[in-house]
């Protein structure tokens, strides 16, 4: 089972009604979901992984769009499970960098993470 493996990501913004299709590499990535206790109450966590190939003026534009900013994503993974993170009263953050290897054959693109943090739990669509 490759349950806590990223095989597809999809965002929108949450004043938009459509995803747009990130180009990821599939199996990139990885995500989890802690949870932790406290006297006032818990608190559920989001933090994913993964990688999009190439550098480019059309990725520049599309991650330029949305990152740090209010965001819902559809994350597929290994298993076909479309997890949703985010939402109007919690939304994810998207943070990205820019990577290029020093040496041939090395990658490079961009290394993105995905995070959230909630009181309640990501929904999972069915």
């Amino acid at each position: 089972m490759n349950t806590g493996v990223i095989i597809k990501v999809e965002v929108r913004l949450l004043t938009e009604t459509d995803y747009l299709d990130l180009d990821v590499i599939p199996y990139s990535g990885d995500f989890a979901e802690p949870f932790s206790q406290s006297n006032a109450g818990g608190l559920y966590s989001y933090k994913g992984s993964f990688s999009i190939a190439k550098i480019s003026n059309t990725n520049d534009t599309i991650i330029d769009g949305i990152i740090k900013r209010k965001l819902e994503f559809r994350v597929t993974d290994g298993n076909g499970t479309k997890h949703l993170v985010g939402d109007t009263s919690y939304p994810a953050r998207l943070t990205c960098s820019r990577e290029v290897a020093s040496s041939a054959g090395g990658f490079n693109g961009y290394k993105c993470e995905i995070t959230r943090e909630a009181p309640r739990h990501t929904n999972i669509e069915v």
